[in-house]
């Protein structure tokens, strides 16, 4: 079997962590007994983008290349390229793409199933090569921001299925519990601990218990979880960018605007698509640059050809990026650009510490009950969000063995050892489960009716919990019955009544009972049972109680 020396029968599992910029895989090695991540083309990190170009052997059909290779490839070919897909999954937005003089649409799933293809394709390969292990991965724990609604954890499932995963061999966990095995191996002692995972494209603040004594494995369970899907390195990009084109803006007066692609400044469309890409790569390395130094040099030599030529050279400071406003809208929607237009770096670090307040609010606790701070993802190497963290909490943040761009990742390979092996290896760590934020079901006068609370147990087995009343016609002669689920992802604390329009409600499906016997109002009564399995994923029963005995199974994205 090889170095790693595992039971085939249970078919072999990928730790995925799968980054809005950067993705990593690791899997458990049984020899070593920890976790290892596999190098993808040489490297450890491997950017989440994909450049589709024409097949010069299949007329018609489009080839793709991946990975670095990809996202360099973005500043001559912006329009063929894809950078940050994750930051769309659950949306109903198409991604068109233009290769060949022709247009494609693909979803968002189907562009993150061909990443992920990718890096199953290339595991596979070096599994074999590398480690002698034959067959593929079958199966992967593939982890999620905590804040995830149902429909984006679907869907991430959905993409890991496209890229030739088995659908019943995927398994979602949270990124903040799998960055925090990588923390709690080897522990003896039980503590609170803070993770403070800043990604490129989404924010997240959790709180895990570790349970963990002398001569025994480390326990983990979620005490709360707080987080803001549209935070991360991506914004800070846009910052630097911002203080970029403020440059170029008085290098040209204001005449010509790289980011309106119908007005006639007599710049290209397509040379102001390559503008743009090249604009953003330049704004990652000088921000990336600042994590290291007090300034960071950009050089964009022409940057523009016509109708006039102009360079950028400049030079940005630290202190620059930590204050400057954001002014511009770079392209972006009115949402996206509302959220940030008069922001600063700062005022971003106040947005994370404003869920990890959130998140401590949650679980009953205050900064000083936090034992130990551990920063996750690439945007926590952000001085001022490190500097920030360590003062609130009165303490530097953890400094672990473990890069935190790998922890996420080897914790999920320490989720595929509990698959694999779980009655012949001793586990190194075990994780508790629980579900994250309430869920109910939409009443009459648009009321939140309360049925899985948040922080409950979720066992091997799954978790299943009725509805504690059944519901009931709310008019005479009604044939079909409304099941609207709901997510509360900010319950209220002061015990006001929760209604569905509330901020923090996230509706996650519809679907219609139909077909019941009409008769009197409130004579039709219908049970309701919901059910969170360990794959954290939802599904909702409703079942008539009369004498023909409907039932319904709702898929939880019918009608998002």
């Amino acid at each position: 079997m090889g170095t790693i020396g595992l039971d085939t029968a249970r078919g072999l599992y990928l730790g995925v962590d799968f980054g809005t910029t950067n993705s990593v895989v690791s899997i458990f090695n049984f020899k070593d007994g920890e976790a290892q991540t596999i190098p993808i083309d040489g490297a450890n990190i491997f950017p989440t983008a994909v450049q589709f170009e024409p097949d010069p052997d299949e007329p018609g059909k489009l080839s793709r290349v991946f990975g670095a290779e990809a996202k360099e490839a973005a500043a001559i070919f912006p329009a063929s390229t894809v950078l940050s897909v994750k930051r769309l999954l659950g949306s109903d937005e198409k991604i068109v793409v233009e290769a060949g003089g022709e247009e494609h649409a693909f979803t968002p799933a189907q562009i993150a199933g061909e990443i992920l293809g990718c890096l199953k394709r290339k595991a596979d390969e070096y599994a074999r090569e590398e480690l002698g292990i034959p067959g593929e991965f079958s199966g992967c724990v593939i982890t999620v921001p905590a804040n995830s609604t149902d429909k984006q954890k679907r869907v991430t499932k959905e993409a890991a299925v496209l890229a030739g995963f088995d659908e019943d061999s995927v398994y979602l966990r949270l990124e903040p519990a799998a960055a925090a095995i990588s923390y709690a191996i080897g522990e003896s002692s039980a503590k609170k601990v803070l993770i403070y995972d800043f990604g490129g494209g989404t924010f997240d603040a959790c709180i895990l218990d570790i349970d963990a004594k002398p001569g025994d494995e480390p326990v983990i369970s979620v005490a709360s979880t707080y987080g803001d899907n549209r935070l991360g390195g991506d914004d800070a990009d846009a910052l630097v960018m911002d203080i970029i084109y403020e440059e170029f803006k008085n290098l040209t007066n204001g005449e010509i605007d790289i980011f309106d692609e119908q007005v006639d400044d007599g710049v290209s469309r397509r040379q102001k698509k390559t503008a743009q890409a090249r604009l953003r790569q330049a704004a990652n390395v000088a921000k990336e640059r600042l994590s290291q130094a007090k300034s960071a040099k950009v050089t964009l030599s022409p940057f523009l050809q016509e109708p006039i030529v102009v360079s950028i050279n400049m030079e940005i400071t630290r202190e620059q990026l930590e204050t400057h406003a954001r002014v511009n809208r770079l392209g972006q929607d009115d949402v996206s650009f509302g959220k940030f237009e008069g922001k600063t770096l700062s005022d971003m670090v106040d947005s994370t510490l404003a869920c990890v307040d959130k998140c401590l609010e949650a679980a009953g606790l205050s900064a000083g009950d936090i034992d130990e701070v551990f920063l996750v993802g690439g945007s926590s190497a952000i001085p001022l969000a490190a500097n920030r963290v360590e003062e609130k909490f009165g303490r530097a943040p953890y400094k672990s063995k473990v890069s935190p761009a790998l922890s996420i990742s080897r914790g999920a390979a320490v989720y595929c050892e509990m698959i694999m092996m779980p009655d012949i290896a001793e586990p190194i760590v075990k994780v508790k489960e629980r579900t994250i934020h309430p869920l109910g079901l939409e009443l009459h006068g648009r009321r939140f009716l309360k049925i899985v609370d948040s922080g409950m147990d979720i066992p091997p087995e799954g978790l299943t919990v009725e509805c504690p009343e059944t519901l009931t016609t709310g008019f005479d002669n009604l044939s079909s019955m409304a099941i609207v689920v709901y997510e509360n992802t900010a319950p209220a604390t002061d015990g006001s009544p929760d209604y569905v329009y509330r901020d923090g409600m996230k509706r996650l499906s519809g679907t219609s009972l139909r077909g019941i016997p009409q008769g009197p109002k409130g004579q039709e009564r219908v049970r309701v049972v919901f059910s969170v399995g360990q794959d954290n994923m939802l599904r909702v029963m409703a079942e008539s109680l009369s004498a023909g005995g409907l039932v319904t199974e709702l898929t939880v994205d019918d009608l998002y």
